[in-house]
């Protein structure tokens, strides 16, 4: 009877609040979760190992939920809310595997971040390429910090034009 009343309020609640994403992010490369812009996400990396051991020269000493986006898809920055306090750090490379690369855009915080969905210079990403974003711990953080997190992605709005009559 509980099973079925907790189903039914889970779907209760998917149907009011259909921008909430329930998943936990992808414990390795190839189960990395699509994300999308006016979305919702939760996780918590203490459910994953680290099988990211660096970004570049960065290491990777906490476990890894990794995201996975398509350049031009999203734009903005993803904002995350760390709980609990952990020494958490947030991720963009442009591949996923034992060393994911150099960070194209990264933060680190035990409350918040906002990681600009950008290159270093500010650039947009190229269209049509896939993109990766990870939680993790801090890379100066040697101790493996993990914990639990949300997280959504902004939509840049621009001006497209403007009249005065």
């Amino acid at each position: 009877m509980i099973k079925s009343s907790l189903a039914a309020s889970l779907a209760i609640a998917l149907l009011a609040c259909p921008a909430l994403a329930l998943a936990d992010g992808g414990t390795s490369c190839a189960t990395a979760q699509p994300i999308f812009a006016n979305a919702v996400y939760i996780g918590d990396t203490s459910t994953s190992t680290s099988f990211v051991g660096a970004f570049g020269g960065l290491p990777s000493p906490g476990p890894d939920l990794a995201f996975k986006f398509t350049g031009g898809t999203v734009g903005g920055s993803i904002v995350v809310t760390v709980t609990g306090g952990w020494n958490a750090g947030g991720v963009i490379t442009a591949s996923c595997g034992g060393n994911a690369g150099n960070p194209i855009s990264a933060g680190t915080s035990t409350t918040t971040m906002n990681i600009p969905i950008s290159n270093s210079d500010g650039s947009p990403l190229t269209d049509g390429t896939t993109y990766y974003f990870f939680m993790t711990g801090n890379p100066s953080d040697n101790s493996g910090p993990s914990g639990a997190f949300s997280f959504f992605v902004t939509i840049p709005v621009t001006l497209q034009s403007f009249e005065i009559d």
